[in-house]
């Protein structure tokens, strides 16, 4: 396994700078808050067009030189010194985090996960925490996601469907929330295969679970988020976490969704808008309004019958994306 120190270079850490709230903790005083994702991708662009591409070019200048090198007004260059100030305390977190199992990579890094990269591009978050084998990110992968409170049946077919992935060496990609996440991540890991987790919230104090640092130190789950690796759980952060499970994904399937309403729902509908990765979408007779929703504005339906006679699951989606455009497709074409 790469150690996270190694795996983070020069123009990473200034990522870490000044995108992430690693080292500031509530209780903190005032100061600069970092750059958000929109915020680092126009400053990311002037540095572009200035003639480079390392974040690092911006370590010692001054704010004047700053505002007048990139084009950015006097409050964001002094911004900007003041995030790249923390270099001391940020280097502490670090080293403090990878004597915990926990990494860092940013955007900047060519060890950024492929996958998030070329599907998410410009949404991909600018900074990424994680425990476990960076290698399970390469595996082909399939996310599962789903309602926290499911019916048996649907919770029956996210457990199976964890399963078949790991016959066919398959990573679940999920959420680790209670309900189909867990499930979905639990039937692969019993059956021998690897999971990824995507947490909105405390990633540290997940890794302290036994279990699951039992499944990291065997290599075969990985767990990471986009926060503060202490970060406190929050339906915000629980949402933005959505396009990250779908970004690390090659298909996605939606055990269980409310209708035009929660974190299922809304990922679903953005994938679809955004065609992140092919969206299924579990049929059938008790699935509820929400599932069959989502399959007529697009989204391709996975039967249990389906995943009762599955050879080959990777092969059996790629096929059935390929016959089956997507609604926005059909109705161009009429």
């Amino acid at each position: 396994m790469i150690d996270a120190r190694e795996r983070l270079g020069d123009d990473g850490t200034v990522l870490v700078m000044l995108c992430s709230h690693v080292g500031i903790s509530d209780g903190d005083q005032p100061g600069p808050s970092p750059l958000t994702l929109r915020e680092w991708n126009v400053l990311s662009r002037r540095l572009h067009d200035s003639g480079t591409n390392h974040p690092s070019a911006l370590l010692g200048i001054s704010s004047a030189d700053l505002s007048k090198r990139f084009g950015i007004t006097t409050t964001e260059a002094e911004r900007i010194v003041q995030l790249l100030a923390r270099g001391g305390s940020i280097a502490w977190e670090l080293e403090h985090l990878a004597a915990n199992g926990v990494w860092c990579v940013t955007r900047a890094d060519d060890s950024y996960p492929t996958r998030i990269r070329n599907t998410l591009k410009h949404q991909a978050p600018t900074v990424l925490f994680g425990a476990g084998d960076f290698t399970i990110l390469d595996k082909p992968a399939i996310g599962i996601v789903g309602s926290r409170n499911i019916a048996e049946a649907g919770a029956g077919f996210a457990r199976r469907l964890g399963e078949i992935c790991a016959r066919s060496s398959v990573a679940v990609v999920s959420g680790g929330a209670r309900g189909t996440d867990r499930i979905a991540m639990q039937g692969a890991l019993d059956a021998g295969g690897c999971a990824v987790g995507v947490l909105a919230d405390n990633l540290t104090k997940t890794t302290r679970q036994p279990d699951v640092r039992n499944f990291i130190t065997e290599g075969r789950l990985i767990l990471i988020t986009p926060f503060r690796p202490d970060n406190g759980f929050s339906i915000g952060a629980a949402m933005g976490r959505n396009k990250i499970i779908y970004g690390a994904s090659d298909f996605s399937v939606v055990v269980a969704s409310d209708y035009q309403k929660g974190g299922t729902w809304a990922g679903a509908i953005e994938t679809l808008t955004a065609r992140w990765c092919p969206l299924f979408v579990r049929s059938g007779k008790d699935v509820g309004r929400g599932n069959e929703d989502l399959i007529r504005k697009g989204a391709r339906a996975f039967s249990d019958t389906d995943l009762e006679n599955m050879d080959d699951l990777i092969e059996w989606m790629k096929q059935d994306s390929a016959a089956r455009p997507q609604q926005e497709e059909l109705l161009s074409l009429a």
